[in-house]
C-alpha cells in the first residue's frame, strides 16, 4: 500500500497568505486573485482564497469533536492541521491551492499548524505593530489599550469565524512562528513596501508566484490592470459601493497608511510596545 506521505511528495499545493491581524493579509489576497483573473477584481473575488480554519475541512476526518458551544473541540483541531492539508492536497485539481490564516506556526498541543509535508510555500505580511493596535482597535470595536494588551500579552488569544478557532497569539509570538519557517519557498513582504512601493512588492510577488507554478505566468497587461484594480484607494471604493463580508462595525478598507501612531499613541503606549517588542520591532527596521 502506498503511504499518505508517499502520495503527497509532488502533490503538495497548499500556498497560505499569512499574517498577525491587520497586517495586510486581504490586501495580498487582491493581488493574488487579481493576478488570477487577468486583472480583473471585485470584492466578491476575495471568497476564492478561503480561511483555512473552517469546520468544512474538518468535519469529515475520523473522531471529529465537537464543545457544547457547536464549535469544534480544539485539541482535536490542532491535532489534524497537518491531516486536513494532507486531505486538501490529495482531493484539490489546482496546481496551487491558495488559503488565509492568522494562526500562529509554532507549536500548539505539540502540533505544527503547517510543515514542509503539506505547504507548498507561504506568503507572510509583516506591519509594524504601533499601528497595527489602532487598526485592531477599530476592527474589535474595543479601546487601543485593550488592543496593545490583546497583541503584546494575550498568549492563547484565538478568533472564531466559522465553527473553528484560531490560535493567533501574540504578535511577536506570531511573527517568530512564521519567520522561522525555513523549510519551503516564502515571500515575507512589509505592509509598510505594500504603501510605499506597490511595483517593487508586485515584481516580487510575481517572481515567488513563478516559481511556485514552475514557469512565468502572468502578462505585462495582467500585472498593470492589478496594480491599478487594487490600489488601496480603489478598495475603499469597493467596499464604500458594494459592502464587504468581513468588515465587522467599522470600514475593513480604513486607511492604508503608515506612521498613524505617531499622532494617536500616547508616550506610554508607545513606551510600552518598544518595550515589548524591541529586539524584534531593531531587526525588522521599525525602531533604531
Amino acid at each position: 500500500m502506498i503511504k499518505t506521505e508517499d502520495k503527497l511528495k509532488n502533490k503538495k499545493k497548499i500556498v497560505f497568505i499569512a499574517s498577525y491581524m491587520k497586517s495586510g493579509n486581504t490586501w495580498m489576497r487582491s493581488i493574488i486573485c487579481s493576478l488570477m483573473n487577468n486583472g480583473e477584481f471585485l470584492l466578491e473575488d476575495l471568497k476564492k482564497i478561503k480561511l483555512f480554519s473552517q469546520e468544512v475541512y474538518f468535519n469529515k476526518l475520523p473522531n471529529v469533536k465537537y464543545q457544547e458551544n457547536g464549535n469544534l473541540d480544539f485539541n482535536f483541531i490542532s491535532n489534524n492541521w497537518i491531516e486536513a492539508q494532507k486531505v486538501i492536497n490529495l482531493s484539490s485539481n489546482e496546481k496551487l491551492k491558495f488559503f488565509k490564516t492568522h494562526n500562529i506556526r509554532g507549536i500548539i498541543n505539540n502540533n505544527y499548524f503547517t510543515d514542509e509535508r503539506v505547504c507548498k510555500g507561504f506568503i507572510y505580511l509583516i506591519r509594524d505593530p504601533r499601528d497595527i493596535c489602532i487598526s485592531l482597535a477599530k476592527h474589535m470595536n474595543t479601546n487601543i489599550d485593550q488592543a496593545i494588551d490583546i497583541m503584546l500579552f494575550q498568549n492563547n488569544f484565538v478568533t472564531n469565524v466559522f465553527k473553528v478557532n484560531e490560535s493567533v497569539c501574540t504578535w511577536k509570538e506570531h511573527i517568530e512562528s512564521w519567520v522561522n519557517f525555513r523549510t519551503v519557498p516564502r515571500l515575507i513582504i512589509k505592509y509598510e513596501d505594500m504603501i510605499f512601493d506597490i511595483k517593487k512588492i508586485m515584481e516580487q510577488t510575481i517572481n515567488y508566484l513563478n516559481i511556485l507554478y514552475e514557469k512565468k505566468q502572468f502578462s505585462e497587461d495582467n500585472i498593470i490592470k492589478t496594480i491599478k484594480k487594487t490600489k488601496f484607494s480603489k478598495l475603499q471604493e469597493l467596499e464604500k459601493t458594494y459592502g464587504f463580508s468581513e468588515a465587522t462595525n467599522n470600514n475593513f478598507f480604513r486607511k492604508g497608511k503608515s506612521g498613524e501612531w505617531k499622532k494617536i499613541l500616547n508616550n506610554e503606549q508607545i513606551k510600552l510596545i518598544e518595550k515589548e517588542l524591541g529586539s524584534t520591532m531593531t531587526k525588522l527596521g521599525y525602531v533604531t
